[in-house]
């Protein structure tokens, strides 16, 4: 063993000493000589020895167990028969107790994943089908991993999959201006779309697969499998969508008539702008959102401003344009923003006072959910007493960034509403 492994050793041993220590104290013979009497101590004294004591035995027990998962990781990598270069990142990523750890080991995983997202997905699977105590218990290092990969398969399986089914996923090596980077594209989402027809597909995909694993993947340095696991379960009954929207800059708006029954609500918002992609564009996916990411980030206006990010991000689903919320300093001051280059595709539009009829929903906003939460949204409008459609046009606002996982996902369909008129 390493020089980098002695003191972890010595921490492994020096807590089965306390260990036998405890033991000998508390079985003295019968014929044993009685202990001379303790000099007599203040109160102060013994307590900080107590102290002192669990303290050393607290630091000693964490090297042990640092030590002990060190040697469990080798030992496994070591007789693992393929030599599997993710198996060690990924155990960090599930088990290390410090953020840093597991974020640079969720980096290191993400390096290799597009060469071995099939084998960590059955290495996942395995254990989370194969169930059993093992599977159950979270004692680190010895059991802990097994169960951390059982508690993620359950979250894949039963949470992200099911939300991407009906949408084949695209594997993308590129982005638009070719810089390497491998993207997992859901193929009938409106915001992370290619472009291209959906074709349908009844089994999962190995694609499909690798994507929710990677969305699940994606959220353990701050948290671990286990309460990534409750918090999907307990999702169906949060209420407050406040709590799935960035903490970011977003339009104001007032509510100023709700349907408890159905969740929807007609809102009043106030003015703010936008910056969205031309008409006559192609329809709303993610070349236009990078195409409107270019203008945000400063490399496509006149003054290379890079701005903040804001959120929705909003389609119109008539036109096909994609908008991003302006910065809120410009929104009565548009004048004064930056203009878009003259190759940039994007135009920059005020948005005055409006009334909207919303419904919220969560989970991937996939093309037929969005259509069916359209029709239902119109329908609900038209049999409305107080409103009626001010404008036949629909619009679509996504909060989140396409690898947030389905239960913490907001979005909206809205419709522009008026006061219906009282014969």
């Amino acid at each position: 063993m390493s020089c980098m492994r002695k003191r972890p050793v010595r921490g492994v041993l020096a807590a089965l000493a306390v260990v036998v220590g405890f033991w000998s104290a508390s079985f003295v013979g019968p014929n044993s000589a009685p202990a001379p009497a303790p000099a007599p101590r203040t109160a102060a004294a013994a307590t900080a020895d107590a102290e002192a004591e669990t303290v050393d035995v607290m630091e000693t027990a964490e090297e042990a167990e640092e030590a002990a998962a060190e040697v469990a990781e080798e030992a496994e990598v070591a007789t693992a028969s393929d030599g599997a270069a993710w198996r060690s990142p990924l155990r960090r990523l599930l088990l290390a107790r410090r953020q840093k750890v597991r974020e640079d080991a969720l980096k290191e995983l993400a390096g290799i994943y597009d060469q071995a997202s099939e084998q960590i997905f059955k290495e996942v699977e395995r254990y989370g089908e194969a169930g059993g105590l093992a599977s159950s218990l979270r004692l680190r290092p010895f059991f802990g991993y097994r169960s951390a990969c059982a508690s993620l398969y359950r979250t894949v399986r039963d949470h992200i999959l099911p939300q991407q089914a009906g949408s084949p996923v695209v594997v993308s090596a590129q982005t638009r201006d070719g810089a390497p980077r491998l993207r997992y594209v859901l193929q009938t989402d409106a915001m992370d779309a290619d472009g291209r027809e959906a074709s349908e597909e009844e089994a999962v995909s190995e694609a499909s697969k690798a994507r929710a694993l990677f969305v699940a993947l994606r959220q353990l340095p701050q948290t671990n499998a286990w309460t990534l696991e409750r918090s999907a379960g307990s999702a169906e009954t949060v209420e407050e969508w406040s709590k799935r929207t960035p903490k970011l800059e977003t339009p104001k708006y007032k509510v100023i008539s709700r349907d408890a029954l159905f969740g929807f609500e007609v809102r009043e918002y106030e003015p703010y702008a936008v910056v969205q992609t031309q008409q006559g564009t192609e329809a709303a996916n993610n070349r236009s959102f990078f195409m409107l990411a270019d203008y945000i980030f400063g490399k496509k206006n006149e003054r290379k401003e890079k701005m903040a990010m804001t959120t929705p991000v909003q389609m119109d689903r008539d036109t096909g344009s994609m908008s991003f919320i302006m910065p809120s300093k410009y929104w009565t001051s548009l004048e004064d923003a930056p203009q878009p280059d003259a190759d940039a595709g994007v135009l920059l539009e005020p948005r005055p006072r409006e009334r909207l009829a919303v419904s919220v929903f969560g989970g991937y906003a996939l093309g037929p959910r969005v259509a069916r939460k359209t029709e239902e949204l119109i329908d609900f409008v038209q049999k409305s007493e107080a409103w009626e459609l001010a404008e036949n046009s629909t619009r679509l606002m996504q909060y989140n960034d396409p690898f947030t996982v389905p239960w913490k996902r907001r979005n909206e369909v809205s419709v522009p509403v008026r006061p219906k008129v009282k014969a």
